[in-house]
């Protein structure tokens, strides 16, 4: 099949036929005609990354390893097509907040550890889909954490409404949209409806927003300061779990399984996806993503600090709510 076979040991590389087999069945893949063996070679292919990866891992060259997972049978550039759609954002000046400049000045304000998941901030693994919907996902989840700093309650909030209706603020649906887009949209509607009123659909559709079933509304809503990781840190611990966007485009992204992420071609030169900070340590940050729980730790990812890694502080957003 896969000319790069001899790189992988003969105990995995003879029984190939049955681990494709399986990974099919693990992930409910099913591929027509000539695609069974397109996307068979691309996974061969990202098999003899992962090997080779984990290998040096093991020897202590990498503080993180890698694993096939629902997108491992896809080249680089059909993963960064149908998957990586965030727009970009342009930026907006950081209103005065005085619990953030208080914390500033205040370094006791801010713990040196902090995961929201601990102080019950915990959501279930979601998966995106098809859809390039991170956007929504990302402004939904940081509204859903400020709800519950407020209420002590997980109410899920309607991603499907920001895919569907934020258009009018320039998203364009699956297709993509931006963090300032979003955040611009729930400032126009005053309202973001519970998912079980208006659930994921994966797919655009018309929009369906009642602002009487909204459970929510956004007051108002601030970018932090571009590649400040320290204002990030005071931002999480200050007002909860913020949107953030991020480079996404390196093959060990898309194959990431557990340990801290610090890949040296995750550069700050471009974000494209979305995700949600849910905290940090000295070392790292705790990231949530959308792409369900067979990617990473359980669809979470800790990413190396202090090195604007994968430009994780080029722009990050929240929202105020009432």
């Amino acid at each position: 099949m896969f000319n790069k076979n001899r790189q992988l040991p003969p105990k995995i590389s003879s029984k190939l036929d049955d681990y494709w087999r399986a990974y099919k069945a693990q992930f409910n893949k099913t591929y027509s005609g000539n695609l069974d063996n397109t996307r068979r070679i691309k996974w061969e292919q990202n098999l003899v990354k992962i090997y080779e990866h984990n290998l040096m891992a093991a020897a202590g060259h990498h503080g993180y390893t890698l694993r096939d997972n629902h997108i491992a049978d896809l080249s680089t550039k059909q993963y960064v097509r149908k998957m990586i759609k965030l727009m970009p954002s342009r930026r907006r000046r950081l209103p005065d907040d005085e619990m953030v400049s208080l914390a500033l000045h205040d370094p006791k304000l801010v713990p040196s550890h902090l995961d929201w998941r601990e102080l019950g901030f915990v959501t279930r693994p979601v998966n995106q889909m098809k859809c390039g919907s991170c956007y929504a996902y990302s402004i939904a989840a940081t509204i859903e954490a400020q709800l519950f700093k407020q209420t002590g309650k997980l109410i899920p909030l309607s991603e499907q409404q920001l895919v569907d209706c934020s258009t009018i603020t320039g998203n364009i649906g699956c297709n993509g949209g931006s963090l300032r887009n979003t955040l611009r949209y729930l400032e126009k509607s005053k309202g973001l409806m519970p998912q079980n009123m208006y659930p994921y659909k994966g797919k655009q559709g018309q929009c369906n927003f009642i602002k009487d079933h909204s459970v929510v509304n956004i007051t108002s809503w601030a970018v932090l300061p571009a590649r400040d990781e320290k204002a990030l840190e005071v931002a999480i611990a200050t007002i909860g779990p913020v949107a953030a966007s991020i480079n996404a485009n390196p093959k060990t992204f898309q194959l990431y399984h557990q340990g801290v992420y610090d890949d040296v071609a995750c550069t700050s030169d471009i974000v494209n996806h979305a995700i949600l900070i849910v905290g940090y340590t000295p070392n790292e940050w705790i990231l949530k993503n959308w792409w369900g729980e067979h990617w990473g730790e359980g669809g979470y990812m800790r990413l190396a600090r202090h090195k604007n890694r994968c430009g994780i502080a080029n722009y990050a957003a929240y929202a105020k709510i009432e």
